[in-house]
């Protein structure tokens, strides 16, 4: 316990000492950093947000579960990455907004914005919720119950969240890398030298890469489309391009994140595959601190599992800003200012550090509902491609072409209520509160809400002139 200690005063004294420097800290710098990263920094700040819960912990498991046929979850991710640099990337950057709600604005207006977060908001809760499950089963081996695990660690990353703001992501990005490969690297290794000695007591390890009984095609698409979608129009991905100084600098970031995502993939890949020729799991979420728990104990063991906390908690902060921002300045800002009493910048961050908090107390609740990292971040891909990627996509090749239409009256009411429906009704499909079995429904789902609003803006556009982004 007392390297936990030692890890949770440090990570406040850190945060404690920013706050005192910059307790008065603006929008543009507790939301987007004052829009100053390099693109080192933005690469970084994007591998610490991808290697989070489910980018570690997940993907090992995923590994002892599907051999080499894991890398999907994350090789999607490095893939669409790569597009994003050379397809859309210009467009979000010159936006110059602070969520993507500011993207979609442009072509369909404010009403839909709001819609847009409301939705956003609902859907990453459950990445969140991703991140306090990995951390929160780190942190029941130290306190023997899962419900004071799972929240002493979302107290732990609020309230860092809540003191450094983006600040902290950028800067501590670099470290928190490193310290991670250092650690998977180790652990690759020791796992390296067990299975020799342990091949005699169970079958020997091979490697499969490709469809078999287990992973099939039908997996493959539930996880490459919805995953990929994440990364070319996700919410933190664009969080991270807003953060950049210039355009330059946004690409390198998105070029040295691809390819640093596929190598430390490959490296939890066969720490993952190596693992089920040495431990047996209780789940495959636990694959990592099985492991650990293996190879060291006493002291030593409880130094290995904080540093595994440090894990999620580099994808926790993001994600918590990026969510409190949806629901603070585009809904609750957005309807302040709709009945006359417009909130200053400084009140917009009052209120986006209360969403936060708000938003980490649903995500736990969350967590202890699914209990499983990777079909909890599921979730959220899947309302999110039906409801939001349709919206995003014909936004950015809209104001890409220079033609930012708002859609008339009648058929944006029209629009809103249907992707609020539409993606509150996946939310419950996938949560079992409503029972549907048909494969790949999200798949149809998201090609024809696209075509439907590709021709309702065809059909029910006008012109106008791109209103000043909302602050």
């Amino acid at each position: 316990m007392i390297w936990l200690a030692l890890y949770i005063l440090t990570l406040f004294g850190i945060g404690l000492h920013h706050w005192l420097r910059h307790r008065d800290a603006s929008l543009d710098g507790f939301v987007v950093y004052g829009r100053q990263a390099g693109g080192f920094g933005v690469g970084m700040s994007l591998v610490a947000l991808a290697f989070g819960a489910s980018s570690v912990f997940g993907l090992a498991g995923y590994a002892y579960q599907y051999n080499l046929n894991a890398i999907w979850w994350t090789l999607s991710g490095a893939i669409f990455l790569v597009v994003l640099a050379y397809s859309f990337l210009d467009t979000v950057w010159r936006v110059k907004g602070y969520t993507v709600g500011d993207i979609i604005a442009r072509v369909f207006g404010e009403n839909i914005r709001l819609l847009v977060s409301a939705v956003l908001f609902l859907a990453w809760l459950m990445v969140l919720a991703g991140q306090i499950i990995a951390g929160g089963n780190i942190l029941t081996q130290f306190l023997g119950d899962q419900r004071w695990g799972y929240a002493l660690f979302t107290l732990i990353f609020t309230g860092y969240s809540l003191l450094v703001g983006q600040a902290g992501t950028v800067k501590t990005g670099f470290l928190q890398v490193a310290v991670m490969v250092a650690g998977l690297v180790l652990l690759l290794g020791l796992c390296l030298t067990t299975v020799p000695a342990s091949a005699g007591a169970g079958p020997p390890i091979r490697l499969h890469f490709g469809f078999d009984e287990a992973f099939t095609f039908s997996l493959f698409l539930g996880v490459f489309v919805p995953v990929g979608l994440s990364y070319l129009f996700g919410p933190d991905m664009y969080s991270r391009i807003f953060l950049a100084r210039d355009i330059a600098s946004a690409r390198y970031g998105l070029l040295l994140a691809s390819v640093s995502i596929v190598v430390i993939s490959l490296i939890i890949v066969f720490i993952g595959v190596l693992a089920k020729g040495i431990v047996t799991v209780a789940k495959p979420d636990l694959t990592l601190q099985t492991l650990v728990n293996q190879f060291f104990a006493g002291s030593l063991a409880d130094f290995a599992l904080v540093a595994l906390l440090s894990i999620p908690l580099s994808g926790a902060d993001i994600i918590l800003i990026t969510t409190g921002t949806l629901l603070g300045r585009d809904v609750i800002a957005h309807g302040l200012r709709a009945l006359g009493r417009a909130p200053d910048e400084a009140a917009q961050v009052r209120i986006i550090r209360g969403c936060m908090m708000l938003a980490a107390a649903l995500a736990t609740g969350f967590a202890l509902r699914l209990q499983g990292i990777i079909p909890s971040l599921l979730i959220a891909y899947k309302v999110f491609s039906i409801g939001i990627v349709p919206l995003l996509f014909l936004s950015l090749l809209s104001i890409r072409q220079g033609a930012t239409t708002v859609m008339a009256g009648a058929v944006n009411r029209l629009v809103a209520a249907y992707l609020l429906i539409a993606s509150l009704a996946v939310m419950l499909v996938e949560l079992k509160f409503i029972p549907f079995a048909l494969p790949h429904y999200n798949l149809y789902l998201l090609l024809g809400n696209t075509l439907l609003l590709l021709v309702l803006l065809r059909a029910g556009g006008h012109r106008f002139r791109a209103p000043a982004p909302a602050r």
